[in-house]
């Protein structure tokens, strides 16, 4: 991957390229920030450019042998680790049982999150890790010489799901062997072994910006300026989220919404349990985007109650609800309202009862509203 194909970061990216040019480059990274931020996609355009035969002054050249397989995924000294299922009971499971899925995902987007990539493997209700047996797998790949006259690098994505076998790769994040560098791309810090942080350099990946994020999408989605800039301003900095939130305007999210908040506001407990019933026949990942469209909606009727019209981007069809609805949303419930939306969506992830799930969410609205309905 170039760097040019990363959406945004170009401070970022002009550090990194310093530092490679001062031959600072530390053995061991760790590229810190969520998935859709582009974390992924910054390590494989600095593995590339690590090996690029004929490296430009800002981007690696794109056509020498080095480059056209790193491009492919196929490089020989580019290595992968990322969490996996078990096939079969009594299996060992390793990332390279599912290296042909994972090239082919990677290739389609690089800005996937683990969510997506446990749906791909089919993982249904199995947790992702990275095994011991992973673990001692990446030794043995990372003792072997390079093919190339380059750098053996390893992308370890999501060190989160490594766990305490993550010590067995002490030693090597340490000491490795020459012309290596391992790059862990994560999301969340807490969850990473200290033993393993204590290790790395750390860069940390923020959102994308506004204008690099909406030039993409209205070159991915082929979108005027209007309506790509809403959504990216909704998407808060992540090109994953941008993607599903156009998804769900599809997919006509708002009709559905404001049908379901007023109900939950009066209650009309009728009108809630059909709505719940409804919404549980529509699939995992209709269920997630429309989460994820409900928490912008959410945020853009507090912007309003607080006065900052200025920032609000909704469509003609959003506004004259949210202009009412706002007076609902305030300090006092938004972040409870927020956490439990992004709690169901993590629930919904991870194969909760849909029926359960969004009667007890429909609960929790009508009790925050009710925290200003008491008021009027």
């Amino acid at each position: 991957m170039l760097f040019s194909e990363v959406i945004g970061h170009a401070t970022l990216k002009s550090k990194l390229l310093n530092n490679l040019k001062s031959g600072k480059i530390s053995h061991a990274q760790l590229f810190l920030g969520e998935t859709g931020f582009g974390t992924l996609a910054m390590a494989l355009a600095y593995a590339q450019y690590v090996n690029c035969t004929n490296p430009g002054e800002n981007d690696s050249c794109g056509v020498c042998d080095s480059c056209s397989k790193m491009m492919a995924l196929t490089h020989p000294d580019l290595h992968f680790s990322f969490p996996v299922i078990t096939k079969k009971a009594g299996s060992k499971p390793v990332s390279a049982d599912y290296i042909d899925e994972w090239r082919k995902t990677i290739f389609d987007n690089p800005y996937i999150d683990y969510a997506q990539w446990m749906q791909i493997i089919e993982a249904e209700n199995k947790q992702g890790n990275i095994t011991a047996e992973e673990c001692r797998e990446i030794i043995k790949k990372l003792s072997l010489k390079p093919m190339y006259d380059g750098y053996k690098v390893l992308i370890i994505w999501l060190p989160e799901y490594m766990g305490k076998e993550g010590n067995i790769l002490l030693k090597t994040l340490e000491e490795p062997s020459p012309k290596t560098l391992i790059i862990l791309v994560a999301e969340n810090e807490e969850n990473i072994l200290q033993t393993i942080l204590s290790r790395t350099q750390l860069q940390r990946i923020s959102g994308i910006n506004f204008d690099d994020l909406q030039a993409s999408l209205m070159k991915k989605l082929d979108q005027g300026a209007d309506e790509a800039g809403r959504i990216t301003h909704l998407s808060d900095g992540n090109y994953n989220t941008a993607l599903r939130l156009f998804e769900a305007e599809e997919n006509n999210y708002t009709e559905e919404f404001i049908k379901w908040m007023r109900a939950c506001f009066k209650p009309d407990m009728p009108v809630v349990l059909k709505w719940v019933e409804t919404m549980a026949t529509t699939g995992r990942e209709n269920q997630k985007n429309f989460l994820l469209y409900s928490i912008g909606i959410l945020r853009e009727c507090l912007l309003q109650n607080q006065g900052i019209n200025q920032l609000n981007h909704l469509l003609e069809s959003e506004k004259d609800f949210a202009s009412k609805f706002s007076a609902w949303i305030g300090p006092d419930n938004i972040a409870e309202l927020n956490e439990a939306f992004s709690t169901a969506h993590y629930h919904i992830e991870r194969n909760a009862h849909p029926k359960i799930l969004f009667f007890n969410l429909s609960l929790l609205v009508n009790e925050q509203l009710g925290r200003y309905r008491k008021r009027a």
